[in-house]
């Protein structure tokens, strides 16, 4: 890691801000980024899910990409999710993370085509060979559509220049398997709802969506499991988890909620992007529960 900062604790995917006409407006996720920095969050993962990231083209993914390395200074990790649908694309995106002083690149496994695994362990040897930057996978089957099996990850996961992973699935057998046959790799919980599990199995840390809404929860989350507090860790979570139960019965696709929960807590960062549209559903719940959660 660069500048000796430790890659572990809670890693907020940071969202996109959009205009009314739905064009990029960095600007407008400056007093989210401040607030996010002032809570004590261990670092930002930009250009993923949350973010948004595939639905921006390669140039608006290095504008924002730069400007949340000038709005946090260094003072905390950064990780660029740079999967794209080509190597290409995905090996400028991870050079301007380089030039931008990013910490870590991370990477969805190519879809859309029928890859083979060792079409998709291949993609991961390039990447790595390429990248002048650690290489963290994105194992993220709800949205790839790709089961990749164990062996896979670990042959991944022993690629050089490769030191983790971000384990957005809820097979926790798999996760325990990657930490056992691949020791001192990095494997971060992904699902919000089961961080506490995670953490307790031995993961280094969280990125997850909602971290954007709460994030002195999932904080204090995190030092409860360090601190060995297990039961103060499940209440913490049952608290999370009450709010992310009605954000997805509001927003399946989950980033409209995040960013309509975001305007109700002060922090306007526009819509989600076509062909995301607006909620129709009454979010007057779930709203209620995250300002509760937030105390305001």
């Amino acid at each position: 890691m660069k500048n000796d900062k430790p890659l572990a604790g809670i890693m907020v995917p940071l969202v996109t801000p959009f205009d009314e006409n739905g064009d990029l407006a960095p600007e407008m996720a400056r007093p989210l980024i401040d607030r996010l920095l002032e809570v004590g969050i261990h670092g930002f993962y930009v250009g993923g899910s949350s973010g948004e990231g595939f639905l921006q083209s390669v140039a608006e993914r290095c504008e924002y990409m730069r400007f949340v390395a000038d709005a946090a200074q260094g003072r905390v990790t950064l990780i660029a999710q740079v999967g794209a649908l080509s190597s290409r694309d995905a090996h400028a995106l991870t050079d301007y993370a380089a030039e931008s002083g990013y910490d870590v690149v991370s990477s969805t496994p190519p879809f859309y085509f029928g890859y083979t695994e060792q079409e998709v362990v291949g993609y991961y040897r390039d990447l790595a060979e390429h990248s002048a930057l650690p290489v963290l996978l994105y194992n993220v089957p709800g949205t790839t559509g790709r089961n990749l099996s164990v062996d896979a990850q670990i042959e991944m996961l022993r690629l050089p220049n490769v030191i983790g992973s971000k384990h957005t699935d809820t097979n926790y057998f798999s996760a325990e398997r990657l930490m056992h046959e691949v020791p001192g790799t990095v494997i971060f919980n992904g699902p919000d709802e089961m961080l506490t599990g995670g953490l307790a199995m031995g993961m280094a840390g969280g990125i997850g969506s909602t971290y954007n809404l709460m994030p002195r929860h999932y904080l204090e989350l995190y030092r409860h499991v360090q601190n060995g507090d297990l039961p103060k860790a499940r209440e913490t979570q049952a608290i999370v988890n009450k709010v992310i139960h009605e954000l997805l019965r509001v927003s399946p696709g989950v980033v409209p909620g995040i960013k309509r929960g975001l305007k109700t807590l002060g922090y306007d960062v526009g819509r989600a992007r076509r062909p995301f549209q607006a909620i129709e559903a009454d979010t007057s719940r779930f709203e209620k529960l995250l300002v509760e959660c937030n105390g305001i």
